[in-house]
This record gives C-alpha cells, sequence and structure tokens, in this order.
C-alpha cells in the first residue's frame, strides 16, 4: 500500500510539472502533420494527387468525358447523309441511352480503305466522331466502363443504329472495327432525330484520317465575345507564392515564378502565353490512355476546364496533347495560341504544360447580317492543290473560327473560315494562300 501511495505521488508530480510540456508537443506534431497535409494537395500539382477522379469531376462539373467528347454528328439516310450542326444536345442523349446498355464484344475486323469507308457510310446509322483518336480508356468513360476494349486501341468514330443494337468502333490508322452487340437495352435510340440545323455530308479520306466533307457550301454565323485575362492568371498564381521575377528578352517582358525546385512558372507579358514546368513527376507514364487521362488530370491542377475547351488533338503517341476552346462545335484557331493547352510530356520526369492568360469571356449579340458563306471542302483543297501543295500532304481540313481581337475595346470576334493541317501545323487556308501569293 505503501509503495502505491508513493507510485501515485510520483506519478501526479510528474504530471504537474511535464504534463503541460507533453501536451504541447503533441499539439505541435499534430500542426506538422496537418500542415505537410495540406501541402501535398492538388494545389501543389507535381505532389501527390489526393483526391479521387469522381470527387474531382463532381467538383467541377465537367468529367473526363466531356473533355474528350464528340466534335461531328452525322445521321447517314438513304439520299443523303446529314451532318448536325449544333450537335451537342442530340449526342449528348444518345450517349446517355446507350450508356445504359451491356455491350457485349463481339469481335473485330481489319478492312480495305474502301470497305472502311463502306461501313462507315451504310444506310440508317448514325456516326459519332471524335476531333482526333482518342483511347480506350476514354470509350470506356463515354459509354460505360463494363465494355470490352482495351486502354491502348485508339478510336476515332462510333456508329450506332437507328434501329437495332448493334454498335461499331472505328480506327482510322489500322482500318479496324470493333463489333458490340448491345444487351439489356432500357432505351433505344430509334426516335433521336436530327437537328434542323444540318449540313448534307459525304464520308473520304483526308491524310490518315476520314472526314465527312459538306457538298454544297456553307453559311455560318460570326460571333464576337468580350476577352477575358483575369481568370486564368488568378487561379495559376495561387500555386506559386513568390511575386515573379521581372526580365525583359527581344522586347518582351516576361514574369518567372518558382515554387521550390519541382515547379516553375514563366510569364510573356507581351503574348499572354503561359509555360509552366514542373519537374520530377512520379507518376510519369506512356501508354496512350493513360496520357489522355494524366492530360485531363493536368487540367483538373491547373484550373483549366471551362465549358467551352476540348480535346483537339494528340502527337508522338499522346506525348503531346492539344486542348482547344469550341464555339458551336468548332474549334477556334489563333496565331498566338490564344484559347488552346498544350500537355507536353518530356524526357526525364519533366511535364510542361503551355496555355494562355487570354480566354473569352461573355458573347455579344448576333445577327443574321453578320453570316458568312464558305466554299467547299474540294473548292479549298482545289485551291492549295493549284497553289503548289500536294494532296497527299495535307493531315486534315476542317472547318473553325479565327479568333482576331481588336485592341481598342478587347473584343474579340470569331470568323468561321476553312483550316488545313500540313507538317503538323494549322492553318487558314485563305491566309496560306494570301502569303504564298506574296512571295
Amino acid at each position: 500500500m505503501k509503495k502505491d501511495r508513493q507510485w501515485r505521488i510520483r506519478l501526479n508530480y510528474f504530471r504537474q510539472r511535464y504534463g503541460l510540456i507533453i501536451s504541447l508537443m503533441i499539439a505541435i506534431l499534430i500542426s506538422i502533420f496537418l500542415s505537410v497535409q495540406l501541402w501535398q494537395t492538388p494545389g501543389h500539382v507535381s505532389q501527390k494527387r489526393q483526391i479521387t477522379n469522381t470527387q474531382q469531376e463532381e467538383a467541377i462539373g465537367k468529367n473526363l468525358g466531356n473533355v474528350y467528347s464528340l466534335s461531328k454528328l452525322t445521321f447517314n439516310g438513304k439520299s443523303q447523309n446529314l451532318s448536325v450542326l449544333d450537335y451537342q444536345t442530340v449526342s449528348s442523349k444518345l450517349i446517355s441511352r446507350v450508356k445504359g446498355w451491356h455491350l457485349k464484344y463481339k469481335g473485330d475486323q481489319k478492312l480495305s480503305k474502301n470497305a472502311y469507308l463502306q461501313s462507315l457510310s451504310k444506310n440508317n446509322m448514325i456516326v459519332m466522331s471524335f476531333s482526333d483518336s482518342v483511347s480506350g480508356s476514354v470509350i470506356k468513360n463515354v459509354f460505360g466502363k463494363d465494355i470490352k476494349i482495351a486502354n491502348n486501341v485508339m478510336i476515332d468514330h462510333v456508329r450506332l443504329p437507328q434501329g437495332g443494337t448493334n454498335v461499331v468502333l472505328y480506327n482510322d490508322a489500322h482500318h479496324k472495327i470493333y463489333h458490340y452487340q448491345g444487351t439489356d437495352v432500357v432505351q433505344t435510340i430509334k426516335k433521336v432525330k436530327s437537328s434542323e440545323r444540318a449540313v448534307s455530308v459525304d464520308y473520304r479520306w483526308i491524310g490518315e484520317h476520314v472526314v465527312t466533307a459538306p457538298i454544297g457550301r456553307i453559311q455560318l454565323q460570326t460571333h464576337s465575345y468580350l476577352l477575358d485575362s483575369d481568370d486564368t492568371m488568378s487561379q495559376l498564381l495561387k500555386i506559386f507564392p513568390d511575386g515573379g521575377k521581372r526580365t525583359v528578352a527581344n522586347d518582351q517582358e516576361i514574369l518567372t515564378y518558382t515554387n521550390g525546385d519541382n515547379q516553375r512558372m514563366t510569364r510573356n507579358m507581351t503574348t499572354g502565353i503561359i509555360n509552366y514546368d514542373a519537374y520530377g513527376i512520379n507518376d510519369h507514364v506512356d501508354q496512350v490512355g493513360q496520357r489522355q487521362r494524366q492530360g485531363y488530370q493536368w487540367l483538373v491542377d491547373l484550373h483549366q476546364l471551362t465549358d467551352d475547351l476540348y480535346y483537339f488533338e494528340e502527337t508522338n503517341n499522346a506525348k503531346s496533347l492539344m486542348y482547344r476552346l469550341f464555339v458551336n462545335g468548332l474549334p477556334v484557331f489563333n496565331q498566338t495560341d490564344n484559347g488552346t493547352v498544350q500537355v507536353k510530356q518530356k524526357p526525364n520526369q519533366h511535364e510542361q504544360i503551355i496555355l494562355s492568360q487570354y480566354s473569352l469571356r461573355v458573347p455579344l449579340p448576333t445577327d443574321n447580317k453578320s453570316k458568312v458563306t464558305l466554299p467547299t471542302m474540294d473548292e479549298e483543297i482545289n485551291k492549295l492543290m493549284a497553289a503548289g501543295v500536294d494532296k497527299t500532304d495535307i493531315q486534315k481540313i476542317l472547318l473553325g473560327y479565327r479568333w482576331r481581337l481588336n485592341p481598342e475595346n478587347q473584343i474579340v470576334t470569331l470568323e468561321p473560315t476553312w483550316y488545313f493541317e500540313q507538317d503538323n501545323v494549322w492553318r487558314s487556308v485563305d491566309s496560306w494562300l494570301a502569303d504564298k501569293g506574296g512571295q
């Protein structure tokens, strides 16, 4: 009993003398632990990404399937094929219904170029096309995760039946098609109709891709927007605690920001172009499906997900990914890359993201007087060939909007015109012809 009493006295003495110190030490350790956890959140994008994809998608309201969305929707009829201009609403309805099907894999085929084209243009079918090839991983996200397809298979088109449930996926590069049978069908797509705003097209090969070419001339509206230059920088500057170091090179003012050894950002104050570099990336990946998912992740981490930004193209086995502003279903082009985000995989665990501080903010009213009548695709190709371009050198050709900025009122006018790709560089046909004529 005496020993127990002595032990209790010593314990009380120890608590009175050292209890406060121990409590403070525990509080400090907890504080340090929480600080480390906060430092490792997605704001520090080169560190561990601890928020799940599902949580991020719910938070931002635009998931991976939306970013890698379709850019063409064509209804194949007996007398003509109609390409829908305002396709987003109709394509969303189609996808939501097909996503509810169970797609059973039935096999694949490798076809000749002609047979591939005939299959794609079959009557009473609906063809959904992507801006550029997307991976099987993206297809699973768009049409349902239970679809049997390898994550790195590249897909350019999806063919749906207007009556029935046979779904076919198309790979342009290898003229390969993948057959699926829809089962457990709750809603068919038989009654989904084309929009009134549609143009007659035919399918053809341009370079290594199948495109839909308008048969006749087409009228498109010009659009005007207020320039937005604030939101992008306000989000990015949250990553960097310093105010930036100013330098001047070639009459251009450059601000350089750093955050430790792993993050660096340069901002060209003259052009508005921003280069963000992340080093020591632990999740450096080489497979196409992983690269396209990682490209989406960078858009999330750098706060670049906007309603109008979509996947545009990939090069070098998806080591370079381009995302571009789209307006009314057409991509926007600019000489200084305004309205784009490029994600590039560099050697030695280095990722580079090139973006612009300038974007489009508020659409301004338009009227029918601002419509433009455009030549057909054939007319534009013939002009290029007459000017010395070999048809086989044309990788792609499509309709897009040219970005023109009025610096006085900060209004951007979007003019519809034809663009073509040669040597992995996009140019407007009329500007290229004008430059060629001036030489």
